[in-house]
């Protein structure tokens, strides 16, 4: 008896609400489409506009990356704010101390003198700049018509160059 009823009462309600959307789009679907050449269109569009930029915003730092390399300063670091390796014992032994040392110090620790870059400098700043301008700049061609192709060979050829002449 049980399977009986399920199927007639899942019938009943599905036919039910059949009949229902069917009378609903009839009765109102010209009206719908006049909500939708009207405004309600147009801000759905210009709110998933905003959505995707607002997306792309948030992938540029992930996605893109420039590291500028030119040396801002080398600072010889005091005693104590660098690993010594020269005293560390042999074995296992100086290689424990040299990971405790290295935990405790900072990723400075490895070297006598400190180097600071460009991009250390920027990333202090603001980090992700030069990503989202190189990103922003992007985005202005593509509007003024350049093609995507150009776009594409012009960042290969500014990273070629950029490394070439040890900028990047």
């Amino acid at each position: 008896m049980g399977p009986l009823l399920f199927f007639i009462v899942w019938n009943l309600i599905r036919i039910a609400f059949l009949w229902y959307t069917q009378e609903f789009g009839y009765n109102v679907g010209t009206t719908i489409a006049q909500d939708l050449s009207g405004g309600m269109l147009g801000r759905i569009t210009e709110g998933a506009s905003i959505l995707g930029m607002f997306i792309i915003g948030a992938l540029v730092q992930r996605w893109v990356s420039i590291t500028f390399t030119p040396i801002v300063s080398t600072v010889t670091q005091s005693d104590g704010a660098y690993i010594k390796w020269e005293e560390l014992p042999a074995g296992a032994d100086g290689i424990k101390a040299a990971l405790e040392q290295y935990s405790a110090l900072g990723p400075n620790a490895l070297n006598v003198e400190k180097v600071t870059t460009l991009q250390q400098n920027l990333d202090q700043l603001i980090p992700g700049l030069a990503a989202l301008l190189l990103t922003l700049l992007c985005c202005k061609l593509l509007k003024k018509g350049v093609s995507p192709i150009v776009i594409i060979l012009a960042l290969f050829a500014l990273g070629i160059c950029g490394r070439v002449l040890g900028f990047m």
